[in-house]
C-alpha cells in the first residue's frame, strides 16, 4: 500500500513538472514585437516608439519590426537618402524585398507621418 502512494505521489509530481515546464516553453518561446531576433545584430536603442516612423528612424529601430533585420534596414535607409521619405507606410513596399507579406507583418507597427 505505502509503494501504490510513493508511486501515485511520484507520477503526481512528474505530471506537475511535464505541466510547468510545458508552460513555461510556450511562454518563453512567445515572440512580442518588442523582442530582438537572435539573427540580428541590432540593439535596443533608447527611447523607442511605436508606431515606428519609417521616415525617421535609424538603423537599430527599424530592426526591431519583424522579419526587418539589418539588411532590410539599411535598404530603407538607402531609399530614404535617395528618394525622399516615404509619402505613405505604403510606400515601403517600393524596396525590393519588401511585399504584401512582409508588408502586411509590420504595417500596424509603422507610420511615414
Amino acid at each position: 500500500m505505502k509503494n501504490l502512494n510513493k508511486a501515485r505521489i511520484i507520477l503526481f509530481i512528474a505530471g506537475l513538472i511535464f505541466i510547468i515546464a510545458t508552460f513555461l516553453t510556450g511562454i518563453l518561446s512567445v515572440k512580442t514585437h518588442y523582442d530582438l531576433r537572435s539573427s540580428s545584430d541590432c540593439t535596443l536603442p533608447s527611447g523607442i516608439h511605436i508606431p515606428i516612423n519609417i521616415n525617421t528612424a535609424d538603423k537599430d529601430t527599424l530592426c526591431l519590426l519583424d522579419n526587418i533585420g539589418e539588411k532590410y534596414a539599411e535598404k530603407i535607409i538607402d531609399y530614404r537618402t535617395e528618394h525622399g521619405n516615404f509619402e505613405s507606410k505604403e510606400d515601403i513596399k517600393n524596396i525590393k524585398g519588401i511585399g504584401d507579406k512582409k508588408y502586411e507583418e509590420i504595417k500596424n507597427y509603422i507610420t511615414a507621418e
